[in-house]
């Protein structure tokens, strides 16, 4: 790697582990250098414009670009990217005006405003209508940004083979309340957008992809990000595109990147009146600038992911009981987490006792997504309990993601795999 560009965490064993208690932190962002950071960062103070400047712009601009999408917006984090497109979609459905060629009509033209929907009031009470379907097993923040718009989010399943939702299972959840699908890349792997994207347009929706773990993804050598009604990234700190805090909502579609920028500024067009409520999602230029040097790193930090995920997978994959995730035909995921599956009859452990080992000998890990989102306190009430989740809830109970980053190499990887194949010996 070009080590001038990129700064790696130079010691794993971070101080006593008797003290510290942690040998192999779980992740460690793959961060530019501070000498390519600091040109940029000396511009932004000199100037005084810490947002709405030329970095966020010139960000905006190289990932449009290496997406191949119309816009790409940036936002304060993803989870004000998934809130903003929702509401966006809302606004534009119906009256946007964007064309791509004189017979080619803009993504959401023709939908129906999830408005149409309206709030059912019962005393002092308000009920979401409007129903967006998504899967269960995801980050949080995907049913946060629905709820937050005043819709229903519909636990759906999703294929324990890929972790994510199929169009069968999409189809089948589709009623007349319905009013938008949301899908997601899960741990960085693809999912199917073009047969989503048959799903959506039969019934009229907008497709909203959770693509916070797509950077550095691709299908068939072209990154993720093209394609649905709007993708919407994260470049947190545990991603493999870094801003510090930060998002991109990439869409082909003029009206929803047009109400997404004004809903960013909180609805307000420039002349300080709100045309709706909106909410303080900018992207710092400190950030921006961070992300845009990342940017220039992103293809070596995916492919050094994708060689320590092969290393794992060859290391494990001898192992009884040890399940691996699916990518489809052509696809190429970012591995912003390597999650496998402990089944503890065949392996002999569960995947927590697991867990509890690895702790011990100094090695973190996480068990994403337990609880999943249709049995989280916030969002349990909109489940129905007569429909289980059965494969939702077995990957709730045996996934388990293993160290990954810019921490890691052959021999973290080699010593996190001896742990666990010897795990049975020492428990």
């Amino acid at each position: 790697m070009k080590r001038e560009l990129f700064q790696m965490i130079p010691e794993i064993h971070t101080g006593d582990p008797s003290r510290s208690g942690i040998r192999v932190p779980f992740v460690r962002p793959a961060l530019p250098s501070a000498e390519s950071l600091q040109p940029a960062f000396d511009e932004i103070i000199r100037s005084g414009r810490l947002t709405k400047g030329p970095y966020c712009e010139r960000l905006e601009q190289a990932i449009a670009k290496r997406l191949g999408v119309r816009h790409a917006v940036a936002v304060s984090s993803c989870t004000i990217g998934l809130m903003l497109v929702y509401r966006a979609v809302d606004l534009s459905a119906g009256s946007c005006r964007s064309r791509r060629a004189a017979t080619d009509a803009c993504a959401v033209a023709t939908m129906e405003p999830l408005s149409r929907f309206g709030v059912a009031r019962t005393g002092n009470r308000s009920e979401p209508l409007g129903e967006v379907i998504m899967p269960s097993f995801t980050f949080l923040a995907a049913a946060a940004a629905i709820v937050w718009n005043n819709l229903r989010p519909v636990f759906i399943e999703v294929d324990p083979r890929t972790t994510n939702v199929t169009p069968q299972a999409v189809a089948a959840a589709i009623t007349p309340r319905t009013v938008a699908i949301a899908a997601c890349h899960n741990f960085g792997n693809p999912c199917d957008i073009p047969a989503l994207e048959a799903v959506a347009a039969e019934h009229g929706l907008p497709l909203i992809i959770d693509a916070a773990h797509g950077f550095g993804a691709s299908v068939h050598g072209r990154p993720v990000g093209a394609g649905a009604t709007a993708q919407v990234f994260s470049l947190s700190p545990t991603k493999l595109l870094v801003a510090g805090e930060g998002g991109i909502v990439a869409t082909n579609c003029d009206c929803l990147a047009h109400f997404v920028r004004l809903g960013r500024e909180y609805g307000n067009d420039g002349s300080y009146d709100a045309l709706f409520p909106g909410v303080n999602g900018r992207m710092p230029e400190l950030s921006a600038a961070t992300a845009l040097a990342s940017l220039g790193i992103l293809d070596e930090v995916s492919a050094r992911r994708n060689q320590l995920a092969d290393l794992y997978r060859c290391e494990l994959s001898g192992l009884p009981g040890i399940g691996f995730v699916e990518t489809m035909p052509g696809a190429r995921s970012s591995h912003k987490d390597f999650s496998i599956t402990i089944d503890p009859t065949r392996f002999g452990m569960t995947r927590d006792a697991l867990r509890r080992l690895l702790a011990a000998r100094g090695i973190e890990t996480r068990a994403y997504y337990d609880p999943p989102c249709h049995r989280q306190t916030a969002y349990e009430h909109f489940h129905d309990r007569m429909k289980p989740l059965a494969a939702t809830d077995m990957l709730a109970a045996r996934s388990l993601a293993l160290p990954i980053g810019a921490h890691v190499d052959e021999a973290v990887v080699s010593d996190v795999c001896d742990v666990i194949a010897n795990a049975k010996q020492v428990a």
